[in-house]
């Protein structure tokens, strides 16, 4: 999948996760955690530990007015099935504009999750997420939808990141 075209679908479903988060619904619970504390999905836990900022880092610019900011995440699949993750599961958000949220960056080494990967039943991932926020953010979220089979959203998870 080219770049652009991956980053138009991106912006096509964070509309709809912002959409949907806005909409609301008595069934669909809301869950939010700290840096460092598991969170339980229907399918697996996921922590988002070790959050810091980063003068620089190999393969990655920084641009003007940003900063880049590195968190430890790790995955454990709870459930009876494999399922592919992808780092795109994740979305950054960083304040209460439109435009204040995104992916985190493409991996770029080894130690970073990477976009995709398989996740076995009892199976931890743990990786590297990167992110390029505005220069001034002093905290961040690191949120997680997750969707029943029919696509419905049914729960949001939200951990609180401070930098």
């Amino acid at each position: 999948m080219e770049r652009g075209e991956r980053r138009r679908r991106l912006r096509a479903l964070a509309a709809l996760f912002f959409a949907l988060l806005l909409a609301g619904c008595s069934r669909t619970k809301n869950v939010q955690a700290q840096a460092g504390e598991a969170v339980s999905t229907a399918l697996f836990d996921f922590t988002v530990a070790d959050p810091r900022t980063l003068d620089a880092y190999a393969g990655v610019e920084i641009p003007d007015g940003q900063k880049l900011v590195a968190m430890q995440l790790t995955v454990t699949n709870t459930s009876d099935q494999t399922y592919t993750m992808f780092s795109e599961d994740f979305q950054i958000q960083w304040g209460g504009g439109a435009e204040d949220f995104g992916p985190c960056l493409a991996a770029v080494d080894d130690t970073m999750l990477p976009y995709g990967y398989e996740l076995a039943p009892g199976a931890s991932r743990s990786g590297a997420m990167l992110a390029l926020v505005p220069a001034d953010c002093t905290a961040l979220t690191v949120a997680y939808q997750e969707q029943n089979a029919a696509g419905r959203r049914v729960a949001a998870y939200f951990v609180e990141v401070p930098l």
